[in-house]
């Protein structure tokens, strides 16, 4: 399973091109590009790991990291571009792990992430088999079982599925799925995301899948087994 990674960066170029890297390496990459906002995000995608510019708009990274570490054990990472000793012992005192001097080398970047996630293996994400009530998904061999019984799905339906699994009982916003499946950012219009689901969807009812995904108004979707999902 690849290990799943936030970086939170305003330079848009940069982030780009950081998370083009990163996925080229094997890695899960989810993009922000402010601080407002990112403790809800934290909370729903769980990353081993959280890349975390210091100077953002609105609120910088010191800030964030003060808000998300109380809720958050996994690692993080600061990249600032101040040179100062001061400056990282402020981000250490608000919870970072690591301090990096931008500009950094993408190779540079990467031995200093699979370093802390060597030294630190229970931040790594879950490996094996995930479930959610009788419907269980192998991220190794990408397939999918009920009650032991193998799903006919796609390679892209899969994917999606897997996400969901991933992250069952919990509200998905469109944001966090098209951020999953493609790195990219929600413009507010985009409904390719919709179509997916909504095929996925049909095709767990055809397939009289004991676990549903539901529409959660303002919210997005949530997968649940069909028991829970009655309650919703």
């Amino acid at each position: 399973m690849q290990e799943s990674l936030l970086l939170i960066e305003d330079d848009l170029a940069l982030a780009a091109l950081t998370a083009e890297f990163l996925r080229a390496e094997g890695y899960q990459v989810t993009v922000a590009h402010r601080g407002e906002g990112v403790a809800a995000l934290v909370r729903t995608l769980r990353p081993a790991l959280i890349v975390l510019d210091v100077m953002l708009p609105g609120m910088d990274g010191y800030a964030v990291c003060r808000q998300i570490r109380a809720g958050y054990s996994g690692l993080i990472l600061m990249l600032t571009a101040l040179d100062e000793s001061a400056e990282q012992l402020t981000g250490f005192a608000a919870g970072a792990d690591d301090y990096v001097v931008k500009p950094v080398d993408p190779q540079v970047l990467l031995a200093r992430l699979r370093a802390m996630l060597r030294r630190h293996p229970q931040a790594q994400a879950p490996r094996g088999l995930l479930r959610c009530g009788a419907l269980a998904i192998d991220l190794a061999t990408q397939r999918a079982t009920l009650d032991g019984a193998p799903l006919p799905f796609s390679t892209a339906e899969f994917e999606l599925l897997s996400i969901f699994v991933r992250h069952a009982g919990v509200p998905l916003g469109r944001e966090v799925l098209l951020q999953n499946l493609r790195g990219l950012e929600y413009d507010g219009l985009n409904r390719s995301i919709d179509m997916r689901v909504s095929r996925l969807r049909k095709k767990m009812q055809a397939l009289n899948c004991s676990v549903t995904i539901q529409t959660i108004t303002a919210q997005g979707y949530l997968l649940a087994a069909t028991d829970d999902a009655d309650a919703v």
